[in-house]
């Protein structure tokens, strides 16, 4: 595959903030370094520092620290350091306020306890704004609002401080991670080695010396892994990568696995809150996703959502092996869409599905070629809340020769891609877990394009993607939070969905008539018709049947294959038609 980068679209921007601080100054109780969220708009935080007082917003309404609407208490905030409450209208609205008002700098505070940080994105307005603007958490929040309701004056400073000692690292792109941040216990075979090591980058005046990482590995409060290893010496404004020795994993339960990272020198650092990182992968009962797990909801960790600038076109590929694949079904794919512009899912005009292709290495080089993928299976996706702008979906996979519900997987080390893929003209955006970024992954380790975190495509050839012209986003290595649910053969219960199947003629030029019997009574019958890219062309509902016949006028659809989908009670059914002219 030839691997070109395009710049992206999100429903927040994505930045970093490695070398830059915001720093309270005073009062003595709260004076330190915080963590924070760099803007995806406003002044570059790299290029200066800017301090001064901080006082909270007031633009008159009944949410007055929102700053929603022209703030009405100007002259406190000119020259200051702007505190605005998240919430109520868009980020660039509330710092282009605070900007009019003459705020040399934003400080938003996050609205949800134990939330963190995001990074702020631009809506409508944000590429107008010149001041720098970030994000702290609650927590820290409210320290600030409590010393400023006590009358204490808070002064900060935000931008590129330099220290004389000041090493780094940080959770996302400067720490190893498997390839997979969920994946099933059950085919961790052995020699399933887990990555360990750090990126160490030094940000002080100073030479830094004997720069160690340390990294422990822990599972339901149990130490399975403890080791370090040093490097001698890194100058100012460089960095290093120190790789520790691999975790093997072969043959550990369900659970989920804390890595924890930390960096020293012989030098007191001066910046201790990136001294340490932390991430974590699962190992699931039977599931595969290059994202992280969010157990209390049961699907993938997301933080994003993406797509190409301007929109269009996009498919999102997760590629994936299954060693112990003999007697497996690929049962389901759960992934999250959403669309942009103030429109809802209802209003998706274009098309929206998954689908797993096999992948076959006919030249073994590790890269994928669009002439070595082949389409084994299909979905039919229903948005559970078309009013919502964004939302997760899981749809049942249809085997692309069969119709029928669940993939055989073809064997012990089958390997396959699964593809979230839009086609039409609207901003349309799937889900992305940024915080499992494998910058260092791919870089260093990744020997197969089945080891990236995503690979994106933008055109299809005989509704296989195009791999060949396959792209990533520059510099963003955030895994795809597609799962796919898989299933041992025997453990699969066998329902009968449709006793008796029927359509003709096929192939057909005007009409396709179809009839359907069922193993017992269904409350709703729906048919659908897409077609070979997942275009829902026809879709008609019949309620409490078991026996039914249907006629579907075709005559003005292009020549070409179709499928016909069928969903019951029970599940769903598929059969394949051609129309021709």
């Amino acid at each position: 595959m030839r691997i070109f980068t395009l710049l992206f679209a999100g429903l927040f921007a994505f930045a970093t903030a490695s070398a830059q601080v915001v720093l309270v100054n005073s009062p003595a109780d709260l004076a330190g370094n915080y963590s924070f969220s760099a803007a995806g708009f406003g002044a570059d935080l790299t290029t200066g520092v800017w301090t001064g007082d901080a006082v909270f917003v007031d633009d008159g309404s009944a949410n007055p620290t929102h700053g929603c609407d022209s703030l009405i208490n100007g002259a406190d905030v000119a020259g200051k350091i702007a505190l605005i409450d998240r919430g109520s209208c868009e980020f660039g609205v509330k710092c282009l306020n605070a900007e009019n008002a003459g705020a040399i700098a934003v400080i938003v505070f996050n609205h949800t306890a134990g939330a963190g940080t995001i990074v702020m994105g631009a809506g409508a307005v944000g590429d107008q704004v010149t001041i720098p603007c970030v994000m702290l958490s609650y927590e820290d929040g409210q320290l600030i609002r409590a010393a400023i309701d006590q009358g204490e004056t808070v002064n900060i400073s935000i931008g590129a401080i330099k220290f004389d000692n000041d090493i780094a690292t940080n959770d996302r792109s400067g720490v190893f991670r498997p390839p997979f941040g969920t994946f099933p216990a059950s085919q961790a075979t052995a020699g399933f080695l887990v990555p360990v090591g750090a990126e160490v980058t030094n940000n002080g005046l100073n030479v830094a010396t004997n720069i160690t990482v340390a990294a422990t590995i822990t599972k339901d409060g149990n130490e399975l892994y403890n080791e370090s290893a040093s490097e001698a010496m890194l100058e100012p404004d460089s960095s290093v990568v120190i790789a520790l020795p691999d975790f093997d994993a072969a043959g550990e339960t369900p659970g989920e696995f804390v890595m924890a990272y930390t960096i020293s020198s012989d030098s007191t650092d001066q910046l201790e809150n990136d001294n340490s990182a932390t991430t974590s992968f699962f190992f699931s009962e039977n599931v595969y996703s290059k994202a992280g797990w969010d157990p209390d909801n049961n699907r993938p960790f997301r933080t994003n959502a993406y797509t190409i600038s301007g929109g269009g076109n996009i498919e999102f590929l997760s590629g994936f092996s299954i060693p112990n694949g003999q007697g497996m079904v690929i049962d389901s794919v759960q992934f999250y869409v959403a669309i942009g512009n103030g429109l809802t899912l209802g209003d998706i005009q274009g098309s929206v599905g998954a689908f797993i292709y096999e992948w076959v290495d006919a030249n073994s080089d590790g890269g994928v070629g669009t002439d070595e993928l082949s389409l084994v299976a299909i979905t039919d996706v229903t948005f559970p809340d078309p009013a919502s702008t964004g939302d997760w979906v899981k749809v049942p996979v249809l085997d692309f020769n069969t119709f029928e519900e669940g993939l055989a997987v073809s064997g012990d080390g089958a390997t396959y891609f699964v593809g979230t893929r839009y086609e039409g003209s609207e901003l349309v955006f799937m889900g992305f877990d940024e915080n499992f970024d494998q910058t260092l992954w791919s870089t260093f380790i990744a020997q197969s394009d089945l080891e990236l975190p995503y690979i994106g495509v933008q055109g299809w050839v005989n509704n296989i993607p195009d791999v060949d012209n396959g792209f990533i986003f520059t510099d963003f290595f955030g895994s795809a939070a597609t799962a796919v649910i898989v299933n041992s053969a025997n453990s699969a219960e066998d329902v009968e969905i449709v006793s008796n199947m029927s359509m003709f003629p096929n192939p057909t030029s005007d009409r396709l008539t179809v009839e359907v019997d069922l193993p017992e009574l269904t409350s709703t019958l729906e048919y659908k018709i897409q077609s070979a890219s997942g275009i829902v062309v026809r879709q008609e509902k019949r309620s409490n049947v078991n026996y039914d016949k249907a006629d579907f006028d075709v005559s003005d659809l292009p020549s070409g294959q179709y499928f016909l989908i069928l969903k019951t009670d029970n599940g769903s059914a598929a059969r394949a038609f051609t129309v021709q002219h």
